[in-house]
């Protein structure tokens, strides 16, 4: 979320307007990329929630986001290196409802998740995988 903030703040300083939109997700659509210890703990977490901004660019909403950075595309996620800058960006979920639009003076409503121990455990062990992936990439490109 802070990633989304602060871009929302630089498009702002660019005079660019921007909405903030949310979308519901599942955890476990990935499970075909993760590791055994995260695939169980993916299916029990509840629907999830992420955050992006659109920002009106050229006239019209374009998504905007900056969720995985591009060492992760070598464990197959969708990142945006090839973002044109003014066509919808990939997000990195796969929506499994509607999105919800947010004014900035209204993004304390966005729907956040709710923080269990579950939850900790998944987003834990999820971020764990995905440092190790990073740090793997940049080992690989380094070697060759």
């Amino acid at each position: 979320m802070p990633k989304h903030f602060l871009l929302a703040d630089m498009y702002n300083r660019l005079g660019l307007p921007v909405l903030f939109v949310v979308y519901p997700y599942r955890c476990d659509q990935f499970e075909d990329l993760y590791p055994p210890n995260l695939i169980d703990l993916a299916r029990e977490m509840p629907t999830s929630f992420h955050l992006a901004c659109k920002v009106e660019i050229e006239g019209r909403l374009v998504c905007v986001d900056a969720t995985l950075d591009s060492a992760l595309a070598a464990v197959g996620l969708p990142v945006n290196y090839d973002w044109d800058g003014i066509s919808n960006a990939l997000l990195p979920i796969n929506p499994c409802g509607q999105e919800h639009i947010y004014h900035p003076s209204e993004a304390h409503l966005a729907q956040t998740q709710q923080i269990d121990k579950k939850v900790l455990r998944f987003y834990d062990g999820l971020n764990s995988w995905l440092d190790k992936s990073r740090t793997e990439t940049r080992i690989d490109s380094i070697q060759t």
